[in-house]
């Protein structure tokens, strides 16, 4: 009866309250349950066609270890090959094979992705069989843009006329497919019928549509999609920066918490990478992410209609600290982990610093609901 009363006295239940509502570990597991939720709707909402260029002679050679990994996290998994094969999903899109037509593989693949499946997905990210992906985080940065924004994302390159580097992979909206397809093409002024490679013609003709190229860095910088596997950024950062239109950090600020692409993967690199990330759990250690994602740091190419739901504040934390019902909605919605950013270097924020250190620092928060009680 002492123990009933206890737990059930007002005092008591509006004290433990209290003291649970201060708990950082019992408000961490909640942001972790929101976490998981918000990744199987976006799984669900952001929806995804990966499509992937190769040769028959690829089909069983690295296809199905496409499949068996990262593929399998795609809405759709469609390989662009000139040969069909049903039990990997392998279409025929009618061009020749070899490197002199990598080109119009990539035309007839983006024409037949048109014809069937326009409407079906909001995204398309095309890759390659030795590119390992991370759906959750694609689907994660992609959740702030529009699909119908003439927008296309991955690793933006400055020479040759710019271009997105195909071996970090790159990701087109229906508008962008709608413009390459229906302007593009049919005017051999925009886009040639012939010429070498693949991803710079792509690039080139995309601007002469009126495509902009999507910042894909994190909101401190750091990289998303890469054309190297992990070690060679950790072991020369500075060497994949020289193509590259944005900045590169040195390692380990050069890649990001929520990177995205790593390219040049060996089959077994590829089951590597599926048990490190999806089977290994580190006991005591739940990392979250804020429920919505951060804006990158060229804003500039980001929508205005996607700015427009975004809030900006110049402020350091102990402003933020003073309105404690925006303190209090960032916080519900998963944000603490911005108060563990800051301290700026070369215009970049460094990890695991102390944001109450900074006297100026600029966040760009999406705007969020008042939580509920």
């Amino acid at each position: 009866m002492f123990v009933f009363s206890y737990f059930t006295s007002e005092e008591n239940i509006t004290r433990i309250h209290e003291e649970v509502n201060k708990s950082r570990m019992f408000k961490k597991a909640i942001v972790l349950v929101k976490e998981l939720q918000e990744a199987k709707r976006l799984s669900e909402e952001v929806t995804i066609l990966c499509w992937i260029p190769l040769s028959p002679e690829a089909h069983d050679q690295t296809a199905r270890h496409v499949r068996a990994t990262w593929g399998k996290r795609c809405n759709k998994l469609v390989f662009m090959s000139t040969k069909d094969d049903p039990s990997i999903g392998a279409v025929n899109v009618g061009s020749k094979e070899g490197y002199a037509y990598l080109w119009q593989k990539t035309m007839f693949s983006l024409q037949y992705i048109y014809k069937h499946f326009f409407d079906d997905f909001q995204w398309r990210v095309k890759t390659d069989d030795n590119i390992y992906v991370i759906m959750e985080n694609l689907r994660y940065m992609l959740r702030a843009y529009d699909t119908n924004d003439p927008i296309y994302f991955g690793l933006y390159y400055k020479n040759f006329g710019r271009y997105n580097a195909g071996g970090a992979g790159y990701v087109m909206g229906r508008e962008s497919v709608r413009r390459f397809i229906e302007q593009a093409l049919p005017n051999t002024a925009i886009c040639q019928g012939q010429c070498e490679g693949r991803d710079i013609p792509l690039g080139n003709c995309l601007q002469r549509v009126g495509v902009k190229f999507g910042d894909t860095r994190d909101h401190i910088g750091q990289g998303r999609f890469w054309q190297h596997h992990p070690i060679s950024i950790i072991k020369e950062t500075k060497l994949v920066e020289s193509y590259q239109h944005y900045p590169v950090l040195e390692w380990p600020n050069s890649s990001s918490d929520t990177v995205i692409s790593f390219h040049r993967m060996t089959t077994s690199d590829l089951y590597l990478m599926e048990y490190f990330i999806y089977n290994i759990r580190i006991f005591g250690h739940m990392p979250t992410l804020p429920l919505a994602v951060f804006l990158p740091p060229d804003l500039n190419v980001v929508p205005n209609k996607v700015l427009a739901s975004y809030i900006l504040l110049s402020r350091d934390f102990m402003t933020l600290a003073v309105r404690p019902n925006l303190q209090e909605t960032y916080s519900h919605w998963g944000f603490a982990s911005l108060l563990n950013v800051s301290r700026t270097t070369k215009g970049f924020p460094r990890r695991n610093s102390n944001i109450s250190t900074v006297k100026a620092v600029t966040l760009i928060l999406p705007k969020l609901p008042t939580p509920p009680l």
